[in-house]
């Protein structure tokens, strides 16, 4: 009897198990190719604003730039983080390769756009706040430019997005955003 209840017991942890795996292998299988078109759109960043600004940019991680601005602009944003919408951007930063200082914020105008208020001396670093992986509203590793005077528009690439972009086709979530079934209930 006690062998009998013993092989039940480890069966329906076996088959218990093969339910729940067999359920997130149909979750991913479904939404693969929602999540593949996705993550192509999170590997890029494009923002264009207007108000009184001066900007000149060159970004090869947030370690990295050479540039600087300054003013406020009223900014539409397809941005890091899956942010979509309207918000202002103020503020002044300068930064010669790893040294400059800032003080910038963003006010959020539309709901899918995160505030935030950046304030360095020195060089930023990628365990600040603004950084933090997945929910951060910034991308401490992005690769690109941006450029205006009285009209900005930013330029940015996501090394870590393009990363999970490629291995998604491998069914492995690198950055842990891809969408499941419980998001859309």
């Amino acid at each position: 009897m006690k062998k009998f209840l013993l092989i039940l017991g480890v069966s329906a942890l076996m088959f218990g198990g093969s339910a729940v795996r067999a359920n997130d292998i149909a979750e991913k299988v479904l939404l693969y190719l929602p999540n593949r078109v996705i993550d192509a759109f999170d590997t890029f960043s494009v923002n264009i604003g207007v108000g009184p600004v001066l900007r000149a940019e060159l970004m090869a991680t947030r370690a990295c730039v050479v540039g600087g601005g300054i003013g406020l602009s009223c900014m539409l944003y397809k941005d890091y983080n899956r942010q979509y919408g309207v918000g202002i951007d103020n503020g002044w930063y300068y930064q010669l390769i790893c040294l400059g200082e800032a003080e910038q914020q963003r006010t959020a105008g539309s709901s899918l756009i995160m505030d935030y208020q950046n304030f360095f001396a020195g060089m930023p670093l990628p365990d600040e706040r603004n950084y933090q992986l997945p929910d951060g509203p910034r991308d401490y590793w992005q690769i690109g430019g941006a450029l205006g005077g009285l009209v900005v528009g930013e330029v940015y690439l996501h090394p870590l997005e393009i990363a999970d972009f490629i291995t998604g086709f491998f069914f492995f979530d690198l950055t842990g955003d891809d969408i499941v079934l419980d998001d859309l209930r």
